[in-house]
């Protein structure tokens, strides 16, 4: 294809040793598949054949562009120099595209010098050249010889365009001599649109290689303002004159962060620095070159067998209140027990860099080594304005190490907010992301941190254990939330099969209790009937024994026949002092439904359902024209009733407007005006 890079090369032998004898590889460019005249020609270098009978390395090799109109190329292979009679042997005649490194902006020949060093300028105190001595790739490596102790700089010849703000990456490997201990600059030098360098703006990072050993050193930084080109730059700090550096494999690109990450890419894959991270608790750190999920290194975490290991990111990323956010990285675990528990950290602060809260996403994963990628989300709360991503693993024991690579921070995800309905005593609970991740059900149940002890919620459609996922989005209201007390709603996702993922609400929410004097009464089924009523006098609570007593002749002690005791009855006062409340109160218990009385808690009274027997409705005065009532309310304790919600105490009239576009859609709809203000139909 015209405008593509090629290489071709070829692997030569003599059968018999000789000396004086040259191969070459041409490549011809055609616009036809046969027949024709070349368009042009293409050659490799000349490489001389060895006087033996060895194969000749490193072999001739071209790179070459494509030129235009060409469609087809052939390849022809020569050995010059040969006698008469004389033989050699030809192998591996290859022509294709070059390996060129992902996104490379460098070309293949700047990459790994596999023809010459012309892709690099000796800028200061350096001979440039390439060395058959030793690679990473190919045959060849860039030799980069000091003339003098100090400073030493070689760059790319050709400028490469960047535009300012991106993020670019930079590496090379890197054979330092083996005197050992010396430092390597490893640079990228930003120039503007008139080609001039940007003073104090290049990225740099300092690395101290291995003696003798290939070493990847990289750098990452963004493009500054005004930046139009960039040039790679290699600084080895030379000890004596005549100290030979290899370099190879030498990439510059657009870092590849993933799309919509809220970290850069040093924070997302440790390709330079563990820096960005830091241990909490538990555990050691340090970047690893040995594995990683991508690029060359990684983040190796080894329990110290104290506290469960905690990682942390150093510096948060700046969040919105009541926004969802995902954190997604790739974790290493070795071989382990069965289930080995890993939680996901959020960690929000305000704007003061002072701790809200932490929330936390926990996978269970089974016992094989290997890479997994994990994902969570969580709410930010409000006041939140950065967050801080981290990673738990529960008992663990020392000495076990760990992997994490490519993080992912980003807005969406599944998330669940709980917020009190104003005036109403309850909660509503928003639910989103649950299309994510292939699940088939949600549950919701509410959960007491004093106790642990969870109840699922009531839906509109029936309970909420074990919901069809028909939607993205889902909203749940609590009529029954205890009052005064911290509680938390936990969402939990799963398939027909045992995978699952459970998500909980953080931090505890608090709702409001009624005034010293009152109790509010609420119809779990029907929350609009609703009241908070004034207490005259509370209950005498009595539980009535159920049990035979038989006197037996002849023994002083009967015998006694029992079973579980009933449940508690009793009469409380209620005062009314309007027409208003008289009338609420009426309307509550017309239907003779359940009611859910909730007490102040200094009262010592739990929350208990109840039903209500023959009230009687008392004059506080004999004067006709005064309001105030006394109500005598006989109560049974029952079980939480069964049965869905019926409409929201929170309806209003915008709520009629959406639903139906006229009245007579209303009348359609509705057989009654409670139709209408509970949206029944």
């Amino acid at each position: 294809m015209a405008g593509t890079v090629y290489t071709a090369y070829a692997y030569f032998a003599l059968v018999v040793a000789a000396a004086g004898r040259t191969a070459t590889v041409t490549v011809d460019w055609y616009s036809v598949v046969t027949g024709g005249t070349a368009i042009s020609s293409s050659v490799s270098n000349t490489a001389a054949l060895p006087n033996a009978t060895a194969w000749a390395t490193p072999p001739p090799i071209f790179i070459a562009t494509a030129p235009a109109g060409a469609t087809y190329a052939s390849v022809t292979v020569a050995v010059g120099g040969l006698s008469a009679g004389a033989v050699a042997a030809v192998d591996v005649i290859s022509f294709g595209p070059p390996a060129l490194l992902p996104e490379n902006m460098l070309t293949y020949s700047t990459q790994g010098v596999e023809v010459d060093a012309s892709g690099w300028q000796n800028l200061k105190n350096c001979t440039l050249a390439t060395s058959a001595a030793d690679k990473v790739e190919g045959w060849l490596s860039l030799q980069v010889t000091a003339t003098a102790a100090g400073d030493t700089q070689a760059r790319t010849v050709a400028s490469y365009a960047v535009a300012p703000g991106t993020e670019y990456y930079s590496y090379a490997w890197v054979k330092a001599p083996a005197v050992g201990g010396l430092e390597y600059r490893m640079e990228v030098w930003w120039y503007d649109a008139s080609a001039t360098f940007i003073s104090g703006t290049l990225i740099t990072r300092s690395w101290t290689p291995p003696a003798s050993e290939w070493y990847r050193c990289a750098v990452i930084g963004k493009a500054p303002a005004l930046a139009a080109t960039a040039r790679v730059v290699l600084r080895p700090q030379a000890s004596v004159a005549g100290e030979v550096w290899l370099f190879d494999q030498i990439l510059f690109r657009a870092a590849p962060v993933i799309s919509g990450n809220l970290i850069g890419y040093s924070a997302q894959g440790f390709e330079v620095t563990a820096e960005e991270w830091l241990s909490e608790q538990g555990c050691t750190i340090s970047r690893d070159i040995t594995r990683s999920w991508e690029g060359g290194s990684s983040l190796t975490v080894v329990a110290s067998g104290t506290l469960d290991p905690v990682v942390r990111m150093v510096t948060g990323v700046p969040v919105v209140p009541r926004q969802v956010y995902t954190l997604n990285p790739r974790i290493y675990a070795p071989t382990g027990p069965a289930s080995r528990m890993i939680g996901l950290l959020f960690s929000w602060y305000d704007a003061s860099g002072i701790l809200i809260s932490t929330s936390q996403f926990r996978w269970i994963l089974a016992g094989s080594s290997g890479w997994r990628s994990l994902t969570g989300s969580a709410m930010s709360p409000d006041g939140a304005v950065t967050m801080a991503a981290g990673v738990r693993w529960f008992d663990v024991d020392a000495g076990t190490s760990f992997g994490l690579d490519q993080v992912l921070v980003a807005t969406g995800g599944l998330g669940i907010l709980a917020d009190p309905i104003p005036g109403e005593y309850a909660v509503k609970i928003s639910l989103q992301g649950l299309t994510q991740g292939g699940y088939a059900y949600w549950g919701l149940w509410r959960m007491l941190p004093s106790d642990g002890s969870m109840t699922p919620l009531r839906g509109a459609t029936g309970g909420t254990a074990q919901t069809p996922i028909t939607s993205d989005l889902a909203v749940v209201e609590d009529y029954e939330a205890p009052l005064g007390v911290p509680i938390q709603y936990y969402l939990k996702l799963w398939t027909t099969l045992p995978a699952y993922t459970s998500i909980t609400t953080e931090p505890p929410l608090i709702l409001d209790e009624p005034p010293v004097t009152h109790v509010v009464m609420k119809d779990p089924l029907s929350p609009a009937r609703r009241a908070a009523v004034m207490v005259g006098t509370l209950p005498d609570w009595q539980r009535t024994a159920r049990q035979g007593v038989s006197q037996i002749r002849g023994r002083a002690r009967p015998i006694v026949i029992s079973d579980v005791r009933s449940a508690k009855t009793g009469t409380m006062t209620l005062v009314t002092e309007t027409d208003e409340e008289r009338q609420r109160v009426n309307w509550l218990m017309d239907v003779g439904s359940t009611v859910l009385l909730q007490w102040p808690r200094t009262w010592g009274e739990d929350d208990v359902y109840v039903q209500i027997g023959d009230v009687t409705e008392k004059r506080a005065a004999r004067y006709a024209e005064y309001g105030d009532r006394e109500w005598d309310v006989p109560l049974i304790e029952v079980d939480r009733p069964v049965g869905v919600t019926v409409g929201s105490a929170d309806r209003t009239w915008a709520n009629v407007l959406s639903e139906n576009f006229d009245w007579l859609a209303v009348f359609t709809a509705c057989e009654s005006w409670l139709d209408v203000y509970t949206g029944g139909n």
